[in-house]
């Protein structure tokens, strides 16, 4: 009699594996998700919404909606295990990016943007 089990388990580890690809594609994005307060200046604020765009508030006062992506690479900067934060102007036609810095280690609560221009780190507490 022949057994279908090979027939089962190789199209089912297939599947896992594609899942394991596509959840750690999307892991990053939710950890930049909310709100978050600047340490060294409380009136300035980021918020990264689920839909790629955030909003940047400066002495409590709203700036333009701005397109964010969250990625292994931005521009010319890329590292084997770092994550980045492109911020982009579409009316400036201008773009930024970011490295977030111990994502992994930091608290939920902290996070570490250093600026790839300047190498300047940024850090926010989350508000939501």
């Amino acid at each position: 009699m022949r057994s279908y089990r090979p027939l089962i388990i190789i199209p089912l580890s297939i599947l896992l594996l594609i899942l394991m690809v596509v959840t750690s594609f999307v892991t990053p994005k939710k950890e930049i998700l909310g709100a978050w307060v600047s340490q060294e200046n409380p009136a300035n604020k980021l918020e990264f919404h689920q839909n790629g765009i955030g909003t940047l508030y400066s002495e409590n006062k709203e700036s333009k909606p701005y397109h964010y992506t969250v990625s292994t690479q931005c521009d010319e900067n890329s590292e084997y295990s770092s994550l980045f934060v492109k911020i982009v102007d579409d009316e400036a036609n201008s773009s930024k990016c970011y490295e977030v810095k111990d994502a992994d280690n930091q608290d939920d609560d902290i996070l570490v943007l250093v600026d790839m221009e300047n190498n300047e780190e940024h850090l926010y507490t989350k508000v939501y």
